[in-house]
């Protein structure tokens, strides 16, 4: 019987095991076969192959999972396998990209593999997480992994700098986070997610340590989030990362780090937890906690329009393609703490919406700058798409879309995304912060269509000759496409089962 019970709860953590598997037989491939192309092509294989079964395996076995919990450590609840089942496919994409990517640029390594996974690994485990100390080790694995992808090209002077700030910005940010979690074990003796929101219901728990301790959280968090005023480090590494890792970035890490932020505030320090019945936690407001919330939802509020404004307004003086994307990764996520404002049911959905299409999008986005650019700053500038509408139609009709969809614009993607975390502001009354993501939306679409300008109604100034498409990435191009277009149309079932893994958040434990 308990063999049983224990071979139940390790589906909870199956989809990791399934990764340190796949990690460790490409490591040990690579040591048998040094350096050498098939050991790189096998690298590839079998990335993708971990990261199929890896999806597999979290639809068939973890999505209707009833025992969620493994050890007091990791949920595989509906929230946390949803945001796992996008940075699977995110590292499906960015592989088949990067594919062409390296052979291009010379860096025919199985390395970069071996580390994506490792990022990734750190990822879905974070997300996974439902005990801090736990979070703050995969949030360690992921942002290592993540340094060493953007110093990958060693040859560039640019990405060495972007990977060292990067770095050192980053180890502030875990201080931040470390230096708060010893604070809350300190105040209440226990480092899991729900026994913290148990302590600071019981309503004597609403002191400064606590205070303090929430407000360095967040802080750490927010600099994975790419937030004002913690976004400095990321026009700075977009622009000196490989591209296919700023694509990387400006997703995964995106996700992952959205996803455990919704995780700790609403099950920690939010008007949820009181008391325990049968291991199971009923979940009912209470004062303390909603004091505690009180005090964390107006930084968000305050932030989420910071990060609207600047992102958008410092985008638009942008000269080059990949800072002017940066930068409006910066007001989209921005957009997307709308639904954290909100912290209803259809904010947190909107939430997961938002961060599976805004994914799709911006790797499409970069696939292109890519191609564009063929090898890193050749062609990196705005001014290097004018004329290219008429000489390369279709680069730039795929291009065309992505920036459309990153504007909001109907049929895209990007509409019905910007339009339910919109919504779920709305319906709670925060209707100044609405106002300003639409006016913002509004103010971005200067800097996305001047380049749709630049490509069809300039002419061109430099002779700019786009990669030929390979297999891969020519999957990867129309998945994305076909993604954009399909749920800008029709959005109700992915909105759904947005909806159904949300609800998950108050069943965890």
């Amino acid at each position: 019987m308990n063999s049983n019970v224990f071979l139940s709860n390790l589906n909870v953590i199956g989809s990791q095991i399934i990764l340190l598997i796949g990690l460790f037989i490409i490591i040990f491939y690579e040591a048998l076969k040094p350096g050498k192309k098939s050991s790189y092509n096998f690298s590839f294989a079998a990335t993708v192959f971990t990261l199929f079964l890896s999806i597999y395996y979290s639809l068939n076995y973890q999505w209707d999972l009833k025992d969620i919990i493994y050890v007091n450590i990791f949920s595989a609840d509906k929230f946390s396998v949803l945001l796992n089942i996008l940075i699977f496919i995110i590292g499906i994409l960015i592989s088949f990209v990067s594919l062409l990517y390296l052979k291009h640029n010379g860096r025919e390594r199985s390395e970069y593999f071996i580390i994506l996974l490792f990022a990734i690994y750190g990822m879905i485990t974070m997300i996974q997480s439902v005990d801090l100390l736990m979070v703050f080790i995969c949030l360690e694995i992921m942002s290592i992994s993540v340094y060493a992808l953007v110093a990958f090209d060693k040859d560039r002077v640019l990405s060495q700098e972007a990977a060292l700030k990067y770095f050192l910005l980053g180890s502030f940010a875990s201080a931040f986070y470390l230096l708060g979690m010893a604070l809350i074990y300190g105040s209440t003796g226990t480092v899991n997610i729900s026994l913290i929101g148990v302590h600071i219901a019981a309503g004597n728990l609403y002191r400064i340590e606590i205070l303090l301790a929430i407000a360095l959280i967040m802080t750490g968090l927010f600099f994975k989030m790419a937030l004002v005023p913690f976004h400095m480090w990321s026009p700075d590494a977009y622009q000196g990362s490989p591209t296919t890792i700023t694509a990387f970035m400006a997703t995964a890490v995106k996700a992952a780090s959205f996803g455990i932020f919704v995780k700790i505030m609403f099950i920690a320090f939010s008007p949820l937890i009181i008391e325990m019945n049968q291991a199971k936690f009923s979940f009912v407001e209470t004062s303390a906690m909603s004091a505690i919330t009180i005090a964390w939802k107006p930084i968000i509020y305050w932030v989420a329009i910071l990060s609207m404004i600047i992102g958008n307004m410092v985008a638009l003086s942008q000269k080059n393609i990949k800072r002017m994307l940066a930068y409006s990764s910066i007001a989209h996520a921005g957009y997307i703490s709308l639904g954290i404002v909100a912290g209803t049911e259809d904010g947190f959905a909107s939430i997961l919406f938002y961060l599976i299409m805004y994914s799709i999008i911006t790797i499409g986005a970069f696939t292109v700058v890519f191609l564009v650019d063929q090898k890193e700053e050749n062609a990196q500038s705005i001014d290097d798409y004018k004329g290219m509408g008429f000489k390369y139609p279709f680069y730039s009709f795929i291009l065309s879309v992505f920036l459309f969809a990153m504007v909001g614009m109907p049929p895209t993607a990007g509409f019905t995304s910007k339009f339910f975390v919109f919504a779920s502001a709305i319906k709670e009354g925060y209707f100044f912060l609405a106002t300003i993501g639409i006016l913002t939306s509004v103010y971005a679409a200067f800097y996305y269509l001047r380049v749709i300008y630049y490509i069809y109604m300039k002419e061109a100034e430099k002779e700019v000759t786009p990669l030929d498409l390979s297999f891969f990435s020519t999957i990867a191009l129309i998945a994305c496409v076909i993604a954009v277009l399909y749920f800008g149309l029709f959005p109700e079932g992915l909105n759904n089962i947005t909806h159904v893994a949300q609800k998950s958040l108050i069943s965890i434990f």
